[in-house]
C-alpha cells in the first residue's frame, strides 16, 4: 500500500529513523495504519499461507482495534489465517483490567473468526512465562522465514510512553541489555509496576515491518527527543528505549505512525 505523507506546519520537521506517516487527524491515522496492516497481511498470507501479528496494549491501539472491527473495509483481514502475538504483557490475571490481552479479546479478537488456537496469550503467571511463551513462538513459526536465526513476525504494531518505552522495554531496565533471548521477565526498579513480560530487541527488529502509533499532543516532545537523539549520536537504549526499534537489518521496515497533535 502506498501512504501519503501529510506535511504539517511544523517548524522543524521530525526525521527519526525508518519512515515517517503523519495523518491530519487519529481517525485517518487509524484508517492508514489499517491499510498498511492489511497489505502486510495480504503478502504474507499469499507467501506463506499464516500471518503473524505482534499486537500491544494501551489506549491508543485500543482504539485502533476497535476501527479494525466496526469499519467494513478491513473486513478482508485474513483472520482465519493469522497468529496474534503480545509484545508484552503485566504479571496479573486475564481478569485485571490491567491485562492487555484482556483488551485484545474485548476489543478486536471476540469480534473476528480467528482460531482461537492462534490467540496466544503470554503464560505470565507461570512459573517461566518467558521460556513458555519463546517456546511457543518457536514452534508455531517453524519452518516459516528466518532472520539472523531469528523468528520473522510479519507485522508488529508498538506504541511509545512519554519517558520513551516501548513495549515493556523501559528506560534503565535490565531487558535493554538482552541480545540472545526473544522474550524476558522484566522487573526491578525502573519497570512500571507490575512486573512485565516484553519481547526483546532481537525478535522486534527480526520482523518484516514495525509500525509505531503515536497521536496526542502529550508524545510531541518524546518525539522531539527522540528525533534529537538519533540526529546528534544515534540510538539510545538505555534512556530511550524506542530508539533500539530498527528492523532495518537485513531488510525489515520501521514507519512511523503519527497524527498532527503529536508533532506540531
Amino acid at each position: 500500500m502506498s501512504l501519503r505523507r501529510f506535511t504539517p506546519r511544523s517548524e522543524k520537521m521530525l526525521t527519526l529513523s525508518g519512515n515517517i506517516h503523519i495523518a491530519l487527524t487519529a481517525d485517518k491515522l487509524y484508517d492508514d495504519l489499517a491499510c498498511a496492516m492489511l497489505g502486510a497481511a495480504e503478502q504474507a498470507v499469499e507467501e506463506s499461507k499464516v500471518f503473524h501479528l505482534a499486537l500491544s496494549g494501551g489506549l491508543t491501539p485500543e482504539r485502533f482495534y476497535m476501527r479494525l472491527v466496526t469499519d467494513p473495509r478491513f473486513r478482508a483481514l485474513p483472520w482465519k489465517q493469522t497468529h496474534i502475538w503480545l509484545a508484552d504483557e503485566r504479571c496479573v490475571p486475564e481478569s485485571d483490567e490491567r491485562s492487555n490481552i484482556r483488551m485484545i479479546r474485548e476489543t478486536l479478537m471476540d469480534h473476528v473468526p480467528t482460531p482461537k488456537r492462534c490467540v496466544h496469550a503470554i503464560p505470565v503467571l507461570a512459573q517461566d512465562p518467558a521460556t513458555a511463551y519463546e517456546d511457543e513462538l518457536r514452534q508455531a513459526l517453524a519452518g516459516q522465514e528466518v532472520s539472523n536465526g531469528l523468528p520473522v513476525l510479519d507485522f508488529v504494531l508498538l506504541g511509545m510512553g512519554e519517558d520513551g518505552h516501548t513495549a515493556s522495554l523501559f528506560p534503565h531496565s535490565p531487558a535493554l541489555t538482552e541480545t540472545n533471548k526473544w522474550i524476558m521477565l522484566n522487573d526491578g526498579p525502573a519497570v512500571a509496576l507490575p512486573p512485565r513480560v516484553t519481547m526483546t530487541y532481537p525478535l522486534l527488529n527480526a520482523a518484516r515491518q514495525v509500525a509505531v502509533l503515536v497521536t496526542g499532543s502529550r508524545k510531541k516532545e518524546t518525539l522531539q527527543r527522540v528525533d534529537q537523539q538519533l540526529q546528534e549520536t544515534g540510538p539510545d537504549v538505555k534512556n530511550l528505549p524506542i530508539t533500539g526499534i530498527d528492523p532495518s537489518d537485513p531488510n525489515g521496515v520501521l514507519t512511523w505512525f503519527l497524527d498532527t497533535e503529536a508533532v506540531e
